[in-house]
């Protein structure tokens, strides 16, 4: 059994998580499409189709956090996800560390046209993935029943304000990472 403000704040992580990366890669599809085509996995003339329906995936699945209590909203947001990580993963194999991943918001802080804020794929990544996949099928387990209260709320509204900061953060480590390999690659 899962309490049901941690059910509430991984609804509303996911939510939010699911429908800004939705939103952005809409708002930016042909620099998706360019990621989506870097990956050298599905035929190029597939991409453009294939960029609008991961971001409509992501928006609706980012939707179902929200209106669903179904597991089939976790179970899905899981397998894109873990469908991410074989992309990263073959990529990976390959040597292609220098892809950007697509999972970055660089351009939101206007930095589209520079990449030196890009994430490269990288064992982190696919780290990260894993952790988001098995926080998706915690939201599978039963909720008790209780209800919730204004401090539950408070502390719902505090978590999901850490979470963002937490991942915000740990992108950002991803990011620095890279361009501390870049440095080292490039004077060493």
């Amino acid at each position: 059994m899962i309490d049901p403000a941690i059910q509430l704040l991984l609804s509303l992580g996911f939510s939010l998580l699911f429908i800004v990366a939705g939103i952005h890669k809409l708002s930016n599809r042909l620099r998706f499409q360019g990621i989506v085509d870097a990956y050298e996995i599905v035929p190029t003339s597939l991409v453009p189709v294939l960029v609008v329906v991961i971001a409509v995936i992501e928006t609706l699945l980012g939707a179902g956090w929200l209106i669903s209590n179904s597991v089939l909203v976790p179970l899905c947001s899981a397998v894109l996800l873990n469908t991410y990580i074989l992309a990263i993963s073959i990529n990976l194999f390959r040597g292609r560390t220098y892809i950007d991943c697509g999972c970055g918001f660089s351009a939101f802080a206007g930095k589209q046209d520079n990449d030196g804020g890009i994430q490269q794929l990288s064992l982190g990544l696919v780290g990260r993935n894993y952790i988001l996949v098995a926080l998706t099928l915690l939201a599978t387990l039963p909720t008790a029943e209780r209800v919730l209260g204004s401090v539950d709320y408070f502390g719902i509204a505090l978590g999901l304000v850490c979470t963002l900061l937490i991942y915000s953060a740990a992108n950002q480590l991803l990011t620095n990472h890279n361009a501390i390999g870049a440095w080292r690659n490039v004077s060493g």
